[in-house]
């Protein structure tokens, strides 16, 4: 018999996702801008700045994955190195707000180095805390209700850390809005950040107990044998590959997003405020009524519907929605992408920790530290490449930081990426779930031919 979770254990692990969720939206979202407009740095080496700190990921992800893995202590595999990172990992993400201006390599360097720094911290908490959904909740549909309390508080999140900056950094500004100048309202933003981040994980690590049992030694470390023999595990190719697909898109819409609210749509700081939390807001309402659907008809189902959707949205979105104001049918677009955005914030974590039993019938052991540091690395270097893919966009079309319009091209090349090409992502994805192998039937029975080995 499974043991059910407690509303305060459900609770408690879904509120780190705000740090987790902060961070990763409030950089996709606004790092991009934040070094080509306020810092001065050239698109090019902007995104390669963003870039380099996903591919740094390729060493620190698995490492920190097997090294929860390995980890023996009567406090637990995991959450040592939460309330070890929480702190530092709030700090980190200030300064990279703090970048000044300065020569173009200089600057470039003193990014990457600040990313850098970032990332190994949000690795040092995050692939442990993701490591814990199968140890919380080791039953296929309790997953996913365990899943969608992380995504409700990680979507919470993302629409803070997207529609907020704006009015936050006018604010500090004292109503500047976003003006090359607004150096101090960039700061405050990433000091109140912070300090949002350093809380979720603290309250996460207090309130939610990990389940340490009896494990069995280690054994000796063979690193590429390791991270090799994962990709054998049934399901795990074509999940990842869903995961990458999705994550992309979201990278390409999100890290253009605000160039293209200022530039395409020409909104003022409050009205992007309006329409991003619009998007996000839709999101986190229709969670529990798309929870509800892959009950009824299965995850695949229910996440090629809304990928589909979304991809429709964004289409629409960007060739009918008219410039200048908050139109009806820019809202209306917005709500459907809303709907949509739901399911690809969702399903994937969902779909994820079905894996670690079949990796476990496969390979013998408990490996989800490294299931989930490579879906984490994962993530972030499809996020990275979806901004990298932008930023060269904006270096190709001419855009010009100095320039109060930009030109037709900057904006037509801006537009193609917010629609047509992150919706062709979108499109790849659902016929990728439409060929995912994993299924509650095969879950429950490889759960089945595990409890008879143990």
């Amino acid at each position: 018999m499974t043991k059910q979770l407690s509303l305060r254990e459900k609770w408690g692990y879904g509120v780190a996702d705000i740090g987790a969720s902060l961070s990763y939206n409030t950089i996709n979202f606004f790092l991009l801008f934040f070094l080509v407009e306020i810092v001065g740095l050239g698109p090019a080496l902007a995104g390669l700045a963003l870039l380099s700190g996903r591919l740094f990921d390729a060493f620190t992800d698995p490492v920190m994955g097997l090294i929860t893995d390995r980890t023996r202590s009567r406090w637990g595999r995991r959450k040592p190195y939460i309330w070890i990172g929480a702190v530092p990992f709030g700090i980190s993400f200030a300064l990279l707000w703090t970048i000044p201006e300065g020569s173009h390599l200089a600057v470039f360097a003193l990014a990457a180095l600040a990313l850098w720094l970032h990332i190994l911290i949000y690795t040092t908490v995050q692939v442990p805390y993701m490591a814990l959904t199968p140890e919380l909740a080791p039953e296929y549909s309790q997953r996913t209700a365990l899943t969608s309390y992380r995504i409700g508080f990680g979507t919470l999140a993302s629409l803070i850390g997207a529609a907020v900056p704006p009015l936050l950094i006018s604010t500090f500004n004292a109503g500047q809005g976003l003006p090359q100048d607004a150096r101090f309202g960039w700061i405050g933003m990433g000091i109140v950040f912070g300090i949002l981040m350093s809380l979720s994980y603290l309250t996460m690590a207090a309130l939610v107990r990990e389940r340490t049992g009896q494990l069995e030694p280690p054994g000796r470390l063979e690193l590429w044998r390791e991270y090799r023999s994962v990709f054998g595990a049934f399901g795990f190719p074509q999940v990842l590959l869903i995961f990458v697909a999705v994550t992309i898109g979201l990278g390409v819409v999100s890290s253009i997003l605000p160039f293209y609210l200022i530039s395409a749509i020409a909104l003022s700081a409050g009205e992007q405020t309006a329409i991003l939390g619009l998007l996000f807001g839709v999101a986190i309402l229709v969670l529990p009524v798309w929870n509800l659907v892959s009950a009824r008809v299965g995850k695949k189902a229910a996440f090629i519907a809304g990928l589909l959707t979304l991809s429709l949205s964004l289409v629409l979105l960007v060739t009918l929605s008219p410039a200048g104001w908050l139109s009806p049918l820019l809202l209306f677009f917005t709500v459907f992408a809303g709907i949509g955005t739901a399911t690809v914030l969702l399903f994937p974590w969902a779909m994820i920790p079905d894996v670690v039993e079949f990796d476990e019938l496969a390979s013998g052991k408990r490996r989800e530290g490294l299931l989930y540091s490579i879906f984490t690395f994962g993530q972030k270097t499809a996020f990275a490449l979806g901004a990298f893919l932008n930023a060269m966009m904006l270096e190709l079309v001419g855009y010009d930081r100095e320039a109060v319009v930009q030109t037709a091209q900057a904006v037509s090349g801006i537009q193609w990426m917010v629609g047509p090409v992150a919706a062709l992502m979108f499109f790849l994805a659902a016929l990728l779930v439409w060929r995912y192998p994993i299924t509650k039937a095969r879950h429950d029975e490889a759960r089945a031919r595990l409890a008879q080995r143990r």
